[in-house]
């Protein structure tokens, strides 16, 4: 970090990473970056954005996304994996409330519970096949390596991305189309509690998608969740 030595010598607040590159955020709201420069080291092309009022900061793979005091979002880094968020700029000039992401896509909620995203289109960065369920009532989104499934105000879950890593939740659909109180997830699969103690599961079977051999023991009763990149108990 030599190139930005100086910078960092005092006053950074938090530190956050791409797979292969670094970007701090310091006291005064500002952002320094370094790392490999078309993986979110280079943050030139938006720097007089990041000279202040930056709160929080999120990342994929290989970009960054900086959530201002105002609500607006900056994009920088690899371009296919959330680094260019131009198509949807409108939609983040104001009112985002929360950012999550994939490994190669972002999604923002924003404060009236709809859902802007941008990156990868097969990873979670195309949500046009569920846009009119996610144009309202979204109050948490999770994510996998390549889906993303919101939860609703209304208990139901609506879900997108590569279908491998539970962007398809049809097959159990009819399950959470209502009473979901929270969703987990592993690198590869999803799973839904419920408010009366049931288990939903889906994604990659043998990640944490298939819980049929335990189905009988998640039907009811179960007050916690918990994951490791391929498995839950």
């Amino acid at each position: 970090s030599s190139t930005v030595s100086s910078s960092l010598a005092s006053g950074c607040n938090q530190i956050f990473f791409t797979h292969i590159s670094f970007e701090s955020v310091k006291h005064d709201g500002s952002v320094i970056t370094w790392g490999n420069a078309s993986n979110g080291g280079n943050s030139s092309a938006v720097s007089s954005s990041l000279a202040s009022g930056v709160s929080q900061i999120f990342s994929t793979s290989s970009s960054f996304a900086a959530v201002k005091d105002d609500g607006s979002v900056i994009t920088w880094g690899n371009s296919f994996f959330g680094g260019d968020s131009s198509a949807v700029s409108s939609s983040l000039a104001s009112g985002v409330s929360q950012l999550f992401s994939t490994e190669y896509a972002f999604a923002a909620v924003k404060d009236d519970g709809s859902v802007i995203t941008w990156g990868h289109s097969v990873y979670g960065g195309n949500s046009s096949s569920v846009s009119s369920s996610i144009s309202s009532g979204v109050s948490q989104i999770l994510s996998t390596s390549g889906a993303l499934a919101a939860l609703k105000t209304d208990g139901s879950v609506v879900t997108w991305g590569d279908a491998s890593y539970g962007g398809d939740s049809s097959a159990v659909s009819s399950s959470l189309a209502s009473g979901v109180s929270q969703i987990f997830s592993t690198e590869y699969a999803f799973a839904a509690l419920k408010t009366d103690g049931s288990v939903i599961t889906w994604g990659y079977s043998t990640r944490g998608g298939d819980s049929s051999a335990v189905s009988s023991s998640l039907a009811s009763g179960v007050s916690q969740l918990f994951s490791t990149e391929r498995a839950f108990a």
